[in-house]
């Protein structure tokens, strides 16, 4: 009978074990694939390593445990300041380009398609490398007076262009460019100093022909 005893406390103890380990496992399942995706974000989902189809909206939401992570990607209007960027002109004048700035927007019903294709960090393919590489294109095709002077306020528009239109060809249109900012570039000290002179000769011009004007009214 002692050992009758012996062996149901035995069993009682392990479906205790158990019982404890299955409430265990079951919470850390629940506090796993419990997550929450926030405001001007949706949710991706890699399932052991591979990206799922679909995305969840801002909110709470449940995943399975322990296999699947999530992501977020965000989908509101971002901006991003690139680095420091060195060119070289046509006539082989090294320049830089500080303060580049870049407003931008990437389409909800696109995500999952665009990381496919370029990863999680698809802007800065599609993108941030994209406008460094048409700046230096464009300056490369450009003498420092077309770049500093001539063509400054052209640059914008035929950077966004090219830009824009590589997003269409190999991004299917999923990110979208709202505003581009590039400030004058750097520019050697003695060009510079080229171009105040001839600023302050064609003030002095006007000012002189002003005058001239103002006497034969007189």
């Amino acid at each position: 009978m002692g050992e009758g005893i012996k062996t149901n406390c035995i069993g009682c103890i392990a479906c205790s074990i158990l019982t404890v380990a299955v409430v265990i496992i079951s919470v850390a399942a629940i506090i796993d694939g419990y997550h929450e995706v926030v405001e001007g974000h949706v949710g991706v989902y890699f399932r052991f390593g591979a990206l799922q189809e679909g995305i969840t909206e801002p909110g709470v939401h449940m995943r399975q445990a322990f296999v699947t992570r999530t992501r977020h990607v965000l989908i509101r209007p971002e901006e991003e300041r690139l680095n420091t960027l060195e060119a070289i002109t046509k006539d082989g004048i090294e320049i830089t380009f500080q303060g580049i700035g870049v407003l931008s927007r990437t389409r909800k019903d696109k995500v999952v398609v665009l990381i496919k294709k370029f990863g999680m960090d698809f802007k800065k393919v599609l993108i941030y490398d994209r406008i460094r590489e048409d700046l230096r294109i464009f300056c490369a095709n450009k003498t420092i007076d077309q770049v500093y002077n001539e063509e400054f306020l052209e640059i914008v528009e035929a950077v966004k262009r090219d830009v824009e239109d590589q997003i269409i060809r190999l991004g299917n249109g999923g990110v979208e460019i709202l505003n581009l900012v590039i400030p004058k570039p750097d520019i050697p000290q003695d060009i510079a100093l080229n171009y105040k002179q001839v600023k302050v000769q064609w003030t002095e011009q006007l000012v002189a022909k002003q005058q001239k004007i103002t006497e034969e009214i007189k």
